[in-house]
């Protein structure tokens, strides 16, 4: 699983990446996360509010700090 978040240093990244880390914290080795803070991957993902969470490919959230709850869920249907 390939998980990305798109946007600048800011809290609200911070907390959506703390937010994930402790999701998958039972399976660090399994999974790939990667912040992206330039433009162009705004452009490339057509992001309009950062932060924006990927999930192999797909946008799950724009502007929005995601819960553990929402984060698991998310994660949980991915792998299915």
């Amino acid at each position: 699983m390939r998980i990305q978040i798109v946007g600048k240093n800011s809290s609200n990244r911070m907390k959506l990446l703390k937010n994930i880390e402790k999701v998958l914290e039972p399976q660090k080795n399994t999974c790939n996360i990667q912040i992206l803070e330039d433009d162009k991957y705004k452009q490339i993902y057509h992001v309009v509010n950062t932060p924006a969470l990927i999930i192999d490919g797909k946008i799950i959230s724009q502007g929005k700090i995601l819960t553990e709850r929402e984060i698991k869920r998310f994660i949980l249907a991915n792998n299915n």
